[in-house]
């Protein structure tokens, strides 16, 4: 039933008030439908607040993975970096050696019929020791007809010099024919020109030996070719050369042949678990080779191990919202029960409820129907910082200065909301203020209406709720505004300059560069070019300008009050000054330059024009040479 005012219901009297006639308490307090909504609305709550937990932990947990997705990326792309390293190394090592047979080469063709002694002299010249360590002996073959006997190459292939002298035992003399792969390689060597570097072989001191040959002379019988005895070994070692930390590498003869050396870094031996793996062919003056490169966990820990800082850093949040979430849903139903049993106990024992006013964890204070204070427990004392005895009979506005009567309020009768509970500004005694959540409720004893004023102290949810709208206008990284906030403060400069007839600019800025300074120094490093160069443009601008970050490298300023057109080109050449500064990194110094485009706002046009305007002068400017600012055209232009 509808009624113009609140409902009250009478009361057993106890002992003590009997005398002053029949209780009545608000019906709002003892309605059992009532309490069940304020109970169902805090169990509402900390449900809320394990959900929250339960989302927050999977959340945290995806951020974990994505993380170390976004680490095992990094290592890949970097252990591709590696491997072409390697790969250079290797063709640099052979074109080494190869240089050293063309040399001897040279020597013979300078000299077709050099002897022994001058080639031993020249061979002696050369200091190939600390460029090709690998080589062990150069040699001269000709070649000749066969043995005649049975079973022998009809064609002989003697090696008729050989340097150094140590080197003469065993290869002097020495007929190569019998070595069908040389026997092969020899006269296409001739017909063809160029090198060619043979497969391992066991000569005749069972030492395993690679031979790189060339040609000097086609005269048939006559023909002549230079050879390069190699250890495999070393100069498979050679060619890989120092491998990175957790990397181990070994160069094979062609695609599945035998493996001639295998080196790898600390910690990157052949027992540790492999994170990355690759084969890389290579092909270089004819001869196939393959480098196996294996990259340990040595090579990147973080791509195994489980990244617990990400995780933490998702699941704290959520720990600390679910925290407050089930704190009040926790304390709206103790709040609630506690104002039942006030109301209920009022009129069997004063002492009773003064005793659970002063075990409440919330403010309590009681006033009468004009607003003045009556009592206050312990919790209300240490909120507000009053004692009892300083605050009784001063009205409650010293305290909660929002409950204020005014001359059209006869009383608090005339500002009750009711059961629902709202955040308020408290007024301590000391003059600090900090935001509380109030509910208020009333009872009528003997005919003689009181208040029951709850108040919580609200500072951490509304500092949660202010982070939550700082971070939903701020970018993260920066701190500056973001495109959101940016387009709504331009909307309302728009707005002002028509009123006004003063100008309002919008300056678009691109950073020149900054996908080399990611490349080289990668992304951390461009978060600290972005956040410098943020500072350095709030630096620049005039007090009341805004700068606000509108994604990746690009920036908006918001100028007002513009005297004349000149004033935003003013402002754009700190701009480009300031940013153009090296920025140094713990890698190294970065440099990026802007390219600005500057719209000035002309009758009627809309911020969105505005802002495509100044982005379009942005693009003409990067094209037309970056490092600058360009004014854009008449709207429609």
């Amino acid at each position: 039933m509808s009624t113009t005012g609140p409902t009250f219901v009478r009361t057993r009297q106890h002992p003590a008030v009997e005398a002053e006639g029949p209780i009545l308490m608000r019906k709002d307090l003892i309605s059992e439908a009532s309490r069940r909504l304020h109970r169902r609305r805090g169990r509402v709550l900390i449900a809320a607040s394990v959900a929250v937990l339960i989302l927050g932990s999977f959340l945290s947990m995806e951020i974990a993975v994505s993380w170390r997705g976004d680490r095992r990326d990094a290592a890949a792309k970097r252990f591709r970096a590696d491997e072409q390293l390697l790969e250079s190394n290797v063709r640099a090592t052979l074109s080494t050696y190869v240089h050293a047979l063309q040399v001897t080469r040279g020597f013979f063709r300078a000299d077709p019929a050099a002897t022994r002694s001058q080639f031993l002299t020249f061979a002696n010249s050369l200091d190939f020791k600390d460029s090709t360590p690998g080589l062990l002996a150069l040699e001269s073959i000709r070649a000749g007809a066969g043995s005649g006997e049975t079973g022998a190459p009809d064609v002989a292939y003697p090696i008729d010099m050989v340097a150094p002298r140590s080197a003469t035992v065993g290869l002097l003399w020495r007929d190569l024919a019998y070595d069908p792969s040389v026997r092969r390689a020899l006269p296409l060597v001739a017909r063809r020109g160029g090198v060619m570097m043979m497969p391992p072989r066991v000569d005749v001191f069972r030492h395993v030996r690679m031979l790189l040959v060339g040609s000097v002379t086609r005269e048939g019988a006559s023909a002549r070719w230079v050879g390069a005895s190699i250890d495999p070994a070393i100069f498979a070692t050679q060619a890989i050369g120092d491998v990175p930390p957790g990397i181990r590498a070994s160069l094979r003869w062609g695609t599945d042949g035998q493996v001639l050396a295998t080196t790898a870094a600390a910690q990157a031996t052949a027992d540790r678990p492999t994170i990355l793996t690759a084969s890389l062919p290579i092909q270089a003056d004819g001869t196939d080779w393959m480098l196996d490169v294996v990259a340990t966990t040595e090579y990147d820990p973080m791509v195994v191990a489980f990244p617990w800082r990400p995780f933490a850093a998702g699941l704290v949040p959520a720990i600390v919202m679910a925290l407050i979430l089930f704190m009040l849903g926790r304390s709206r139903i103790e709040a609630l029960d506690m104002a039942t049993r006030l109301g209920k106990d009022l009129a069997a024992s004063e002492a009773r409820a003064k005793a659970v006013m002063e075990s409440a964890v919330e403010a309590i204070l009681t006033s009468d129907a004009v607003g003045h204070v009556e009592s206050l427990n312990p919790a209300a004392e240490r909120l507000f910082g009053w004692l009892e005895t300083e605050i009784v009979g001063r009205p409650i506005a010293v305290v909660v200065p929002g409950l204020e009567l005014s001359s059209e309020h006869d009383g608090l009768d005339d500002l009750h909301w009711g059961p629902s509970e709202r955040m308020m500004e408290a007024l301590r005694k000391d003059g600090e203020r900090l935001p509380v959540d109030v509910s208020m409720s009333s009872t009528a004893i003997g005919g003689r209406e009181m208040f029951t004023l709850i108040a919580r102290d609200a500072t951490v949810r509304k500092l949660y709720e202010d982070q939550l709208e700082h971070q939903a206008t701020h970018d993260p990284l920066t701190g500056l505004a973001n495109r959101t906030l940016f387009e709504e403060l331009l909307v309302r400069a728009a707005y002002r300059a028509d009123r006004s007839g003063r100008p309002v600019a919008v300056l678009y800025i691109d950073l020149d560069g900054f996908k080399d300074v990611n490349d080289v120094f990668g992304h951390q490093s461009g978060d600290r070019v972005l956040s410098e160069t943020s500072r350095r443009l709030e630096q620049v601008v005039r007090p009341g300008d805004m700068v606000a970050r509108m994604g990746g490298d690009e920036f908006v300023v918001l100028c007002e009050h513009l005297s004349t057109p000149s004033d935003a080109e003013t402002i754009a050449t700190r701009i480009v000054q300031a940013v153009g500064r090296p920025i140094p990194l713990d890698a190294g110094v970065a440099t990026v330059t802007a390219s600005v485009g500057i719209a000035l706002g002309e009758s009627g046009e809309t911020a969105a024009s505005l802002v495509a305007r100044a982005d379009e002068a942005m693009y003409r400017m990067k094209q037309g040479g970056k490092a600058g600012f360009l004014f854009a055209g008449a709207a429609g232009g």
